[in-house]
């Protein structure tokens, strides 16, 4: 299974050292708002990521009065463990996968199949679009190795046609970049379609696991990012060109793409209680852990920041007995040692968290 056997931490956030060894299920890490708890699912993010999800600026992570941050861990995928290391100073990040120097975040993320939840998931269904881009891109990622690519050709793409318009270069130079754009573009929408559609057995199976009392199945509704009554993608940057020029940027395309969550017709945000909303968001996080199992043969690392303020005990208890019956380990936060019920001794580890410093490990 993919688990995370020790995290290493120096000079992060408040943190000054750490090392912490986790169990292959449950891992609770307790303590007060400010202590430092937060920071240690961070860490993890960070390394699997490479961005916070608490700052966009990176010289943040870096504890106060030092020049660099380094994180560190060991993760198994149930086969062979692989060392994963970032260092990161104020102008300078180094990304290292079993002593192996990378260029890019890729194959880090590749060895660590990390998934999110915050106070501030809920925000997935009531903000733009970037954040549910974001959770499709993750699966889509893992499921299919030419995604990434694809991304980054296509964006490379979008930037270089972007510029051109803003500064109002002739058309055909402009252009220039239209086919790559249509080539790639086509190619994600595939992509994007086929995970949505994969994903949305799932999605209703952990739905009614965590909201019984709702008897209407969700359905998702994916978007490319192009009117679905153009005739195709191509048409479609020839009649708005003129526009396209007239602001600067192109208004159509992958970088556009949604997704629409419904019940029975209705969008979710109008549908569920906030929360419902909040339990929806996890059915849709159990959702992916399940398809990325089925795909790959292994499970993802769920990491969990302040459960006791996502969702009341009932629901807490049945997302841990989910996370447990998936064999998924999880790292989760608290403010006190009796908001989370420990399922299963045997796999669960705990760890007091006072100002940056932890204590030392004991068994639950």
């Amino acid at each position: 299974m993919s688990k995370i056997q020790q995290l290493q931490l120096r000079h992060f956030r408040n943190i000054d050292q750490a090392c912490l060894a986790f169990g292959d299920g449950l891992n609770v890490i307790v303590g007060d708002n400010a202590a430092g708890k937060t920071a240690l699912i961070e860490a993890i993010w960070v390394l699997a990521s490479g961005r916070s999800f608490r700052t966009a600026k990176p010289e943040h992570l870096i504890q106060r009065g030092q020049t660099e941050t380094v994180l560190f861990c060991e993760v198994s995928d149930g086969e062979r463990a692989h060392k994963i290391g970032l260092s990161r100073a104020a102008d300078k990040v180094t990304l290292k996968v079993d002593g192996e120097t990378l260029r890019n975040q890729a194959e880090m993320a590749a060895k660590l199949p990390v998934q999110l939840l915050t106070p501030e998931s809920h925000r997935l269904l009531e903000e733009g679009p970037k954040a549910r881009r974001q959770f499709m891109d993750w699966g889509c990622f893992h499921h299919d190795a030419d995604f990434i690519h694809l991304w980054r050709t296509y964006r490379r793409a979008l930037k270089q046609r972007n510029h051109a318009l803003k500064r109002k270069l002739p058309a055909n130079q402009a252009r220039l970049w239209d086919q790559q754009l249509i080539d790639t573009a086509e190619r994600i929408d595939r992509i994007r379609a086929a995970y949505i559609t994969d994903l949305t057995p799932y999605l209703v199976e952990f739905c009614q696991a965590l909201m019984p009392e709702i008897s209407v199945q969700p359905a998702c509704h994916y978007q490319p990012g192009w009117p679905k009554s153009a005739d195709s993608y191509t048409q479609l940057l020839d009649e708005h060109y003129p526009k396209d020029a007239l602001q600067g940027h192109t208004q159509y395309g992958s970088h556009r793409a949604d997704i629409k969550f419904r019940f029975d017709g209705q969008d979710a945000m109008m549908t569920l209680s906030r929360g419902q909303q909040k339990l929806f968001v996890c059915a849709l996080l159990l959702a992916q852990a399940s398809l990325y199992e089925k795909h790959s043969g292994k499970p993802v690392i769920m990491l969990i920041d302040d459960l006791p303020a996502e969702l009341d005990a009932k629901h807490r208890e049945t997302l841990l007995k989910l996370l447990d019956l998936l064999h998924i380990q999880h790292i989760l936060t608290s403010t006190a040692d009796d908001l989370i019920p420990i399922l299963n001794p045997e796999t669960a580890r705990r760890w007091h968290i006072d100002n940056g410093g932890i204590s030392a490990e004991t068994r639950t």
